[in-house]
């Protein structure tokens, strides 16, 4: 009787001098899966609360240039969230197969770290147009203008906006250079044992 491809894998796995156990690499894999599943989790859920809130106030908001940005908001959280599935959708261990699961993990590891790498593109950059285009609007429009909060209010408020998404950017990039360390570890314990 031939032994299981996947178990034949996850024992070739095993071979690589000074690794650790496999069980050990196999609860990091685990690990790892479950907080990209619960990261994940809870964008999807930011992302439908953003659609919901979105779509109402595009219905309710008076001047066009505000639902537009809002309409831009709403079409941005959902190409986030298309985006996050595309780059960085937890894929369970049991997915590996034949390929041994240290390359398994080292292949998550590097496309979790990619798509942190890259927030900014697909993250953050879509909602600068929502935005610019509800407050250059609110600027042109004279009943706004007259109406609405002060001008250093506005600029609080948009230097608020440019400092969260540097704070995310930041934070991600923490975390890609986090992710790059566990990379470097699978890579030396790798060359060590091939």
């Amino acid at each position: 009787m031939t032994e299981d491809p996947a178990k034949q894998a996850w024992q070739a796995s095993v071979q690589i001098a000074g690794a650790p156990p496999l069980e050990d690499v196999r609860k990091g894999a685990d690990r790892l899966y479950r907080k990209i599943r619960l990261r994940n989790s809870i964008e999807y859920v930011a992302c439908a609360v953003v659609v919901v809130l979105g779509v109402s106030r595009v219905l309710t908001l008076e001047y066009m240039h505000q639902k537009v940005g809002m309409t831009l908001l709403v079409l941005a959280a959902l190409s986030v969230v298309w985006q996050l599935h595309r780059r960085a959708s937890a894929v369970s261990p049991e997915r590996a197969g034949e390929v041994p699961l240290y390359l398994f993990l080292r292949a998550q590891l590097v496309r979790q770290r990619d798509a942190l790498r890259e927030v900014f593109w697909w993250y953050l950059l879509p909602f600068v147009p929502g935005f610019a285009v509800i407050f250059v609007g609110n600027g042109i429009v004279p009943e706004i203008e007259r109406a609405g909060p002060a001008i250093w209010v506005r600029w609080l408020i948009l230097a608020g906006i440019a400092g969260a998404f540097g704070a995310i950017w930041w934070i991600n990039q923490l975390a890609a250079g986090k992710l790059q360390g566990h990379i470097d570890e699978i890579d030396a314990l790798t060359q060590e044992g091939g």
